[in-house]
């Protein structure tokens, strides 16, 4: 095991990825999952102390308290590898990251009833990280299998159904490692910080991001724009490589697709995760980029189909940044009267919304609405609003869409598996689902793009749903 601050924070070989996947022999890689336990305890002893390494006799000499029974009581009701992954790790100090709160090793079969236990006098499941009692009661956590061993995070109890009965959910179930690998990708990137004790925090910066101790939820990053940006570019670069040469619009590839002017014309807020994005990837030589929906390429046509981004927002909790529409749909007939479904997705609680049900909305993909303040939010999401109600379509967690829904395709549905419960499906993943159905030839590409309508949407209530459904990621 780790013996030196260096080997500690030098965590990127224990990292779930592509080429490092993890174990899927029904075993808990105990090594493994230490390993990233005890980079996230460093990484937040440090912010709390204000050191740039760990002491790593401060962090061993500090007692492993689970709940409020006696350590060796736990021990002797789990399995070898769950007690040799206690061996080896940190004891956290409160809160352990965003959403956890510090190792509890809390049973928890009554709230798998119906799961049969091979375990003889132990029980199946444990929670190991307890979910932060700032996110409100009846809170669960990451729940260990200690038969199958593979974890699921349900925040709540009422995320339950989403993940039992396991037999229909397995999907929901990840190896141990691969959650902490999710944890500690968020704080590579900047997603997630821990930067400030929580009465430290410029007045400033808490009206613009969540807050939870010394762990900060960001709406956006820049590493989010340069991966969306990036995305964006790769989907636009599949449908021109599909393209008849001779059809590609005669504009320079290279030339980002909107100006700073040109979207300050269409009000587009000057910091925001839309602009950078906008303002940055390269403009598509073709007009359709998703059946029915199309590049604007003319600015002032953009900025006279947007309805959203002049309308005066309630600032006092906080900036509130509007819904973009980033690509309408390519017929401007095809509208949607304003409902409440979308007044409560693209407006706060305390906004004046001068739009009512006889208002037409255009249909395409906007970008998310969000009050940066608030927990779990979004800025680097979307929402596709369809001119049509789907009925059968699937979302990541692999429920259906509420009955009649117009702005549901593509995203999470409730259950996170990683975290959080409320936030919109990345712009990010969206692209690169895209990308998949071109170069999969479910969608098809012409001479002006991605050929069909906009009702080729309507494919996701029927048997082809899963093409129109994004796998669980956090």
């Amino acid at each position: 095991m780790n013996s030196t601050p260096e080997q500690v924070l030098d965590i990127e070989d224990a990292l779930v990825s592509e080429s490092n996947p993890a174990r899927v022999d029904g075993s808990l890689d105990y090594g493994r999952c230490a390993r990233l336990h005890n980079y996230l305890v460093a990484y937040g002893w440090m912010i709390r102390h204000g050191q740039e390494t760990p002491d790593l006799n401060a962090l061993a000499n500090q007692p492993l308290i689970l709940a409020d029974e006696d350590l060796e009581a736990i021990r002797v009701r789990l399995v070898p590898s769950v007690k040799s992954f206690l061996d080896l790790i940190f004891a956290a100090e409160p809160d352990m990251f965003y959403w956890v709160h510090n190792v509890t090793m809390q049973f928890c079969d009554e709230n798998f009833p119906d799961e049969e236990n091979e375990l003889d006098d132990k029980e199946r499941f444990v929670v190991i990280y307890a979910t932060v009692c700032d996110l409100g009661s009846h809170c669960l956590g990451v729940v260990y299998d200690q038969q199958l061993h593979r974890a699921a995070f349900p925040m709540t109890l009422e995320n339950l159904d989403s993940v039992q009965p396991i037999g229909d959910h397995e999907e929901m179930w990840f190896p141990l490692e691969t959650i902490l690998t999710h944890w500690i990708y968020m704080l590579q990137i900047g997603k997630i910080t821990a930067d400030f004790h929580e009465d430290e925090v410029p007045e400033d910066l808490k009206m613009s991001r969540s807050q939870i101790g010394i762990w900060s939820w960001l709406p956006y990053c820049p590493a989010q724009v340069d991966s969306t940006v990036a995305a964006i570019d790769r989907y636009s670069a599949a449908i021109e490589a599909r393209m008849p040469p001779e059809s590609l619009l005669p504009i320079s590839r290279d030339t980002p697709l909107f100006t700073n002017s040109e979207l300050d014309a269409a009000s587009v807020p000057e910091e925001c995760f839309t602009r950078s994005v906008l303002t940055k990837i390269k403009t598509p030589r073709f007009r359709a980029i998703a059946p029915g929906l199309e590049v604007p390429h003319d600015a002032a046509a953009f900025a006279s189909c947007q309805k959203f981004t002049d309308v005066p927002r309630d600032h006092s909790w906080g900036q509130n940044i509007p819904p973009v529409l980033l690509f309408a749909a390519a017929d401007s007939n095809r509208t949607i009267n304003f409902t409440e479904e979308m007044r409560w997705l693209f407006f706060g609680p305390e906004d004046d919304v001068p739009l009512g049900e006889h208002d037409l909305i255009p249909a395409g993909l906007y970008s998310e609405s969000v009050r940066r303040c608030e927990y779990d939010t979004e800025e680097a999401g979307f929402r596709l609003l369809l001119p049509f109600g789907l009925q059968e379509a699937i979302m990541s967690d692999g429920s259906s869409v509420q009955s009649g829904s117009v702005t549901e395709l593509f995203q999470h549905g409730v259950f996170h598996p990683f975290g959080g419960e409320r936030r919109a499906q990345r712009l990010e993943r969206l692209m690169d689902r895209w990308r998949e159905l071109v170069e999969s030839g479910v969608w098809t590409v012409g001479r002006d793009g991605v050929e069909g309508s906009i009702d080729k949407f309507r494919d996701a209530d029927g048997e082809a749903r899963t093409d129109y459904w994004i796998s669980p990621d956090w």
